[in-house]
């Protein structure tokens, strides 16, 4: 039988080793803790450099499309002063085709991307109909003229690889002179309801449909166009007439700021104006501008901007007289002529539908554009990165960048 000393040392040996077990649970609990937080580490770590390369990478092929673009401006530029200028008996020609004299190259390429590029460099410009089948489908190159693209010898362009890199751009272009430039506001006449540009604004916004979805939301033109004039006015005073202070309409928002009451810097800085926040922008915001030569280009003008133009210039007051205007146009061009100037514009209209436009019609009608918005996209893996630049070809053909966002 064992001695009390022998039972003792048992228990303290059994103890021991408890905590023995203890310790080495721990320790390797520990370590596998430690290995996953390593681990997790180094993935994220990985894939933020992933995401970082391929962000470069995406930024570089949007700015690879941006200045293809800026190139095909330049030579769009050129070519249109030859068009309207000493080559006015080609420009009959051209716009019979439905090509601008003015944008011959933008109205024939309205966007470039990648795919069309492999397609047409590869072949020639002679497209197979599997390529043209796949640019309709998805707006790329097929794989087998991708990869026929990315040959030293297939870019045409000697031993340069042009075409050898990862990823893909897309990038459109839009003349800011198709659109109603306000920045003119900021010295408007008074009482505002009287200078002539808040009177196409107000055209712009008219119309039955229009008019309803004001009511709908207790708006009016008059306050809308006011706070765009309040804005960019040198003054304090509400521009719409109601004797109150402009940035009483800034200061009870939950974060107050006052009217800029200086030139708006980009056109989505009108978002920051009373309302012109969400919807109203949505509806209008894409019909403004602040860059250009303040007349109307009614070669590219959508279809609600020429609806402006002829309530404001014709003296069309009805929507059924405005529609019937758009329709006589439009047949008057299918019938072969052509409306390639603002003299045209108005002969047409006589002709068709015995509308005179006014003596200020001339001043705010032009046939041609001096500043474009251009968007290039790139993206590479699941990165997309978008430019948005405006160039100002009013100086030079190469134009002067006035703007220019990375998203």
């Amino acid at each position: 039988m064992p001695s009390l000393r022998q039972l003792r040392r048992q228990r303290a040996r059994r103890s021991r080793g408890g905590i023995a077990l203890l310790v080495v649970i721990a320790a390797v609990m520990f370590l596998t803790v430690l290995v996953t937080d390593i681990d997790f580490g180094s993935r994220v770590r990985f894939v933020a450099a992933a995401h970082s390369r391929d962000g470069s990478q995406a930024y570089w092929v949007a700015n690879s499309g941006m200045s293809l673009y800026r190139l095909v401006l330049m030579g769009n530029k050129q070519l249109g002063k030859y068009l309207t200028g000493s080559g006015k008996d080609f420009c009959e020609v051209v716009a019979m085709q439905g090509i601008s004299c003015s944008d011959p190259l933008l109205s024939f390429i309205p966007f470039l991307n990648t795919g069309m590029l492999r397609s047409m460099l590869v072949s020639g410009g002679d497209l197979e109909e599997e390529d043209i089948e796949e640019l309709k489908a998805t707006g790329q190159a097929t794989e087998a003229t991708t990869d026929e693209s990315r040959e030293k010898s297939a870019s045409r362009f000697g031993k340069q690889g042009f075409l050898d890199f990862n990823g893909d751009f897309t990038a459109t272009v839009q003349g800011e002179d198709c659109k109603v430039n306000i920045s003119g506001l900021a010295t408007h006449s008074e009482p505002l309801s009287e200078d002539p540009l808040y009177e196409m604004l107000e055209q712009l916004m008219s119309g039955e449909e229009n008019e309803a979805w004001l009511r709908e939301r207790n708006l009016t033109a008059l306050e809308l166009i006011g706070n765009l004039a309040d804005w960019v006015d040198s003054d304090s005073n509400v521009a719409s007439g109601n004797g109150s202070y402009e940035d009483n309409l800034y200061s009870g928002l939950a974060s107050p700021y006052m009217t800029k009451n200086a030139p708006f810097d980009s056109t989505e800085e009108i978002r920051l104006v009373e309302g012109w926040q969400d919807s109203v922008y949505e509806r209008w915001g894409d019909k403004l501008t602040i860059y250009g030569s303040k007349k109307v280009n009614i070669t590219c003008a959508d279809k609600e901007v020429l609806k402006m133009m002829l309530r404001a210039y014709g003296g069309l007051t009805t929507d059924s007289q405005v529609d019937a205007a758009l329709t006589a146009l439009e047949q008057y061009k299918l019938q072969g002529n052509v409306i390639a100037t603002c003299d045209q514009f108005s002969k047409a209209l006589t002709e068709e539908q015995g509308i005179t436009m006014s003596s200020d019609f001339a001043e705010k009608c032009t046939n041609r554009n001096t500043v474009y918005r251009v968007t290039s996209t790139g993206v590479v893996s699941n990165v997309n990165v978008k430019i948005t630049a405006v160039i100002d070809q009013s100086s030079s053909d190469a134009g002067r960048v006035k703007y220019w966002l990375v998203e």
